[in-house]
């Protein structure tokens, strides 16, 4: 039984390590290929012909200023100045452009919106966004670790529970959290993050929500709570056994439940990061209540792993 949770555990470290190398490559060559910092400016041949000292009449009278490619050369009587000193070099560590302060109503009262990471250039924005979530993954991959310590650690009438009741408890958290999606449509709209959110890395589309009618954060916010409602069901369906013995492996409804987690994860990095008004529900001191959230993420996504894993063997 320990071997093959070690061998279950390490699939886990190489999908999970897949995962995470798939982001970063995906977020590094966005952002390489777009990013201004790269892109090396050369000058103009008029300025560097007006640099030229035999150029430069010692009885022009006329003030007069020529900006150039990458210079600035201001001539007045017989000074030439020159702002920098070559017009050709070249921009490397270009400065980023900031980007806008979002239009979205935050907690004043817990933390100085100016300060938010939401309220950086869109180059930080994107590795916050990126290092987060990489955290999440490994901090989930720990807490996986910690729960198969615990089963060879304890008995196993000690460590059943969370075989046998922990799928319920958790199911029922799921089915009533979809049912307040509608229920609570404008408290849970709001976990919604804008498209475009993190510096555009965020870019999740939303099909076929104007024939329905239905804003962006309608749209997300309906699916994903009809989504916890079914895969919620499934699992006590499953894990109850009351669908006979073909239809009593947890296997598929856990997987699912560990994808839906996984999915819905960038609406508690946008509560951190954005740290937006929800409607009915107090503020998170920040930015501690943030972390504790991310860690309970992280745990949630480690006993949906484990439930997966085990209903494997």
């Amino acid at each position: 039984m320990a071997l093959l949770t070690k061998m279950a555990s390490s699939l886990m470290v190489n999908k999970v390590t897949f995962f995470v190398v798939f982001v970063i490559v995906i977020t590094t060559n966005d952002y390489i290929t777009n990013c201004n910092a790269f892109q090396l400016r050369m000058p103009s041949s008029s300025s560097s012909s007006i640099n030229h000292p035999s150029l430069v009449s010692t009885k022009f009278q006329r003030s007069s200023t020529n900006i150039a490619v990458g210079s600035s050369v201001v001539i007045t009587g017989t000074v030439a100045q020159s702002s920098m000193t070559s017009s050709s070099t070249s921009r490397l560590f270009a400065t980023p452009t900031p980007t806008p302060t979002p239009s979205i109503k935050t907690n004043d009262d817990l933390k100085d919106p100016r300060t938010l990471i939401s309220s950086q250039d869109a180059q930080t924005q994107q590795i916050a966004f990126v290092s987060i979530c990489i955290g999440i993954l490994g901090g989930s991959f720990l807490f996986l670790e910690v729960y198969n310590y615990l089963e060879l650690l304890l008995p196993a009438w000690a460590f059943n529970p969370f075989y046998t009741i922990l799928p319920y408890i958790l199911s029922s958290a799921f089915i009533a959290a979809g049912i307040s999606h509608f229920a609570l449509e404008d408290t849970f709209t709001s976990f919604v993050p804008p498209k475009g959110s993190w510096g555009g890395l965020f870019i999740v589309p939303a099909p076929f929500s104007e024939q329905l009618n239905l804003t962006y954060a309608q749209y997300h916010s309906y699916w994903t709570g009809l989504a916890e409602i079914l895969v919620g069901t499934s699992l006590i369906l499953t894990t109850s056994g009351v669908l006979g013995e073909q239809f009593n492996n947890p296997t598929i409804p856990a997987g699912l439940m560990y994808l839906l987690t996984l999915i819905v994860t960038p609406a508690n990095i946008y509560m951190y990061t954005h740290n937006p008004v929800v409607p009915r529900i107090p503020p998170l001191p920040y930015p501690y209540g943030h972390v504790g959230r991310g860690v309970l993420q992280m745990a949630l996504l480690a006993v949906f792993s484990k439930l997966t894993i085990h209903s494997m063997m």
